[in-house]
């Protein structure tokens, strides 16, 4: 099954997704065929914008894993995403990540 996931991040956390950024990144990075798509969602569309959350989608056996997946995360862990975190069964159509 496929999922979105948007975890805001808490008021006033962007030293904290800074300094874990990279823990965040490699945890994601070491679970092959799970991410199909993630980054940050940003305050606005201009060049200046700093980063207010994360967005993914992703694949997991169920909504119970795709929880797990996301309350492992360093983000998690240190406090980076708020109380503000969506996790939401997808039916994917379009895509080039889709098989044929």
């Amino acid at each position: 099954m496929f999922f979105v996931i948007l975890a805001s991040d808490r008021p006033g956390a962007l030293e904290l997704r800074l300094k874990h950024r990279q823990r965040h990144i490699d945890y994601w990075a070491e679970k092959p065929g799970v991410v199909k798509l993630a980054g940050a969602m940003l305050t606005d569309g201009t060049a200046a914008a700093t980063p207010k959350g994360s967005a993914f989608i992703i694949e997991a056996e169920s909504l119970d894993a795709a929880r797990a997946l996301l309350a492992d995360d360093p983000f998690t862990i240190e406090g980076v995403f708020g109380d503000r975190m969506r996790i939401e069964p997808l039916r994917p159509s379009i895509g080039d990540w889709l098989p044929c």
